[in-house]
């Protein structure tokens, strides 16, 4: 990096971005042809390595930490050193994360989220990044479903979480607006109140939304519906069961920790996603072997993502503006990143057709949680989670000598996840419904957004739970040389 070249380059592509950012006409001259994937990348790093010095600058708590870590005069951007919740967020203020050291008095918000040990995290977001993210958001949508009016029904929790209010504030300039919550019965209702004349977005997890298109009293195919989920991961039986009743369903990817919509599905990527399914040679080819991955497309002119050599997902948000900067952020997701050029080549090699792409954007292959968490309406439950549920719930405790998250999904394409519990030798087993009432309590009282979560899972699909004598449970026994696995 260039001290002197960077911050002045990254500022003029930084004033350049503001200008785009201020039309869907702009914007979109960002993404033409004239435009080569490597020019692209350039401007993207050049804008990462100013958030870098800017943030460097600006922010008490990250000075500190690049001195910590003898990187204060990092030559090269690779050599910043990878930001997280506990080597960062956690360790300073909430003002020393912020730029000047201090939180903007007017117009900012304070999202929350939780953690494995159930300690709310909050992330500050200041009016001209709020305005940015607001616009990304409506050209996205506009991207994915057109200029034509809609109703939109959000139905992401709403609250501190950063999804469904910034949903809802970032959406409601581009249409009629109605913030519903998790409510199945409120979406059902408003779509009766309203009619089939206009067109409809409904947003949510996608177990909701599942739930939501298998118990409601309603003809869908009189109403035009799209969907979009976020959240967790989505497969591709459960797309199939939600487009029986949507015209479409795509999901959007982000975190509480940076931004919603960092990326989204495309036509292009749910193609390349059902090639994968069909073709394991192209995904061998494309990043070696692993499971089916999510896979979606992003703005490298606002995003800079990288992957670590354990595929951590390595993200900066290129913007000056963002109150409390996120420079190389381990959220903690394993996923890799591939020109869309390289992907359209390795399709071509493996004989898979693909459609044509609307813009040459980077595509993000995208495998969930690094940490072993499970996706659930919305929250995650990780095994430090159960942990605590083990010591907290009396017939566990030192019963227990083995455990592990087991999600998956239904005949209907429910998700689903059970919480699997291997006794010690000779222990007594407990009986299981008290025993699962007791560990869905204790997960509430543990997890934030759990407990949240919880009360939009219809009864008969909350988590179960399972006690296996020992030695008799499908856990594998664990080498000691390799990490163990919780997910299984």
């Amino acid at each position: 990096m260039n001290r002197t070249f960077d911050p002045l380059a990254g500022r003029a592509l930084s004033r350049l971005g503001d200008v785009a950012l201020s039309s869907w006409g702009a914007y979109r001259t960002l993404f033409a042809p004239v435009f080569s994937t490597k020019t692209r990348h350039w401007v993207a790093r050049t804008r990462a390595a100013a958030a870098f010095f800017n943030a460097r600058r600006t922010v008490p708590a990250y000075e500190e930490f690049l001195r910590e870590h003898g990187a204060f005069d990092a030559r090269r951007f690779e050599d910043v050193p990878p930001m997280d919740k506990v080597g960062y967020i956690k360790r300073w203020s909430l003002e020393k994360l912020c730029q000047g050291g201090r939180l903007p008095l007017h117009g900012a918000v304070i999202d929350e989220s939780s953690g494995s040990s159930g300690q709310a995290s909050n992330w500050i977001r200041g009016p001209s990044e709020r305005a940015a993210a607001r616009r990304l958001l409506q050209f996205a949508t506009r991207s994915a479903f057109g200029d034509e009016p809609f109703v939109l029904l959000n139905a992401f929790a709403l609250g501190p979480w950063a999804t469904g209010m910034n949903v809802s504030m970032s959406l409601v300039d581009l249409c009629v607006l109605k913030s519903i919550g998790p409510d199945a019965a409120k979406v059902i209702g408003t779509l009766k109140l309203l009619g089939p004349k206009y067109k409809y977005v409904i947003t949510g997890y996608p177990p909701f939304l599942k739930g939501l298109v298998d118990t409601a009293d309603i003809d869908w195919a009189e109403y035009d519906v799209c969907a979009v989920v976020g959240g967790e991961g989505m497969s591709q039986p459960l797309r199939a069961a939600l487009n029986r009743r949507f015209r479409k369903t795509i999901s959007s990817f982000g975190a509480s920790d940076l931004e919603i919509n960092i990326a989204v599905e495309t036509d292009f990527t749910i193609a390349v996603r059902d090639a994968l399914a069909s073709n394991a040679s192209l995904g061998d080819d494309l990043y070696g072997r692993e499971t089916l991955p999510m896979v979606f497309q992003y703005d490298p002119l606002n995003y800079y993502i990288e992957s670590d050599a354990d595929r951590n997902l390595l993200i900066t948000v290129n913007r000056l503006e963002n109150v409390s900067p996120r420079i190389r952020y381990n959220i903690r997701d394993r996923g890799v990143v591939l020109p869309m050029r390289e992907v359209a080549a390795a399709a071509a090699r493996h004989g898979v057709d693909l459609p044509a792409p609307l813009v040459d954007l980077p595509l993000l292959f995208h495998w969930g949680r690094q940490d072993n968490a499970v996706g659930f309406y919305g929250c995650k439950i990780t095994p430090e989670d159960i942990q605590h549920v083990i010591l907290r719930v009396d017939s566990l405790g030192d019963r227990v000598t083995n455990f592990a998250l087991h999600p998956y999904e239904d005949d209907d394409a429910n998700k689903r996840v059970d919480v699997w519990f291997e006794l010690e030798a000779d222990a007594i087993l407990p009986e299981t419904e008290r025993l699962r009432e007791a560990v869905l309590a204790e997960l509430s009282a543990v997890n934030q957004d759990f407990r949240e979560s919880i009360k939009m899972v219809p009864t008969e699909r909350r988590p179960g739970v399972k006690v296996f004598r020992h030695g008799q449970s499908p856990i594998p026994s664990q080498d000691i040389r390799l990490k163990r696995q919780y997910i299984l």
